[in-house]
């Protein structure tokens, strides 16, 4: 009988019932407001997400098993996405050229991590005589290879003005640090010169590297 109601209801309002009207169970998971959905059950992300729901970082258990070595990517949540190669002449160390030693400024905290950023795989650390430098590490095919690799990061440094603190081979392994000794530390420079290696095609001097998998 409530049927018959809703239907003599709705069909007054245009809606066709040609079929009888059967209340249908619906569930609400949220409400819009200004835009957002906001769920209306506490616990509906939990049931359906679980409890650990985005990206976090690794915890020192997990950081102590090594696990990264057993993946393909970086055990880190730092994801980096490559932009356009073009946009680098417009924007970005890409488009800055290395300035007289006299017009250099040491970097604070906020400018040096920003301009990290623009450098993967440099990562800053203290050098052997306690300055400031950012580091990176290759593994080249052999020992020969090695050496070339630190002779072309060495002319890539003097092609555009400003040396390399050090560079040097171990076994296959190239170590090479950027820095400003006079300025006592990291300036724009170091970070511009890293940002011109990091455009260099080394892959002919480079070991492959062999695919990991997590099993």
């Amino acid at each position: 009988m409530a049927a018959n109601l809703v239907a003599r209801r709705l069909s007054g309002q245009g809606v066709s019932t040609s079929r009888p009207y059967a209340p249908v169970a619906s569930y609400t998971y949220g409400r819009r407001c200004n835009g957002r959905v906001h769920s209306t059950n506490p616990g509906f992300e939990k049931a359906f997400m679980g409890d650990d729901f985005g990206a976090r970082d690794p915890t020192p258990g997990e950081i102590g098993s090594n696990f990264g070595e057993k993946i393909v990517m970086n055990w880190d949540t730092e994801h980096i996405i490559k932009p356009p190669d073009a946009i680098g002449e417009h924007i970005g160390l890409g488009s800055r050229k290395c300035q007289d030693a006299g017009s250099l400024q040491l970097l604070d905290e906020q400018l040096r991590e920003r301009l990290r950023q623009q450098v993967p795989g440099w990562r800053i650390n203290n050098n052997k005589e306690g300055l400031q430098c950012i580091r990176q590490e290759w593994t080249a095919k052999d020992g020969a290879a090695a050496q070339q690799l630190v002779a072309k990061l060495q002319d890539i440094a003097q092609l555009h003005g400003h040396a390399l603190s050090s560079a040097e081979a171990i076994s296959s392994t190239v170590i090479a640090e950027i820095t400003t000794p006079a300025k006592g530390g990291l300036t724009e420079n170091d970070f511009i010169i890293a940002d011109r290696i990091n455009s260099t095609d080394l892959t002919e001097l480079l070991a492959k590297r062999k695919a990991r998998f997590w099993a």
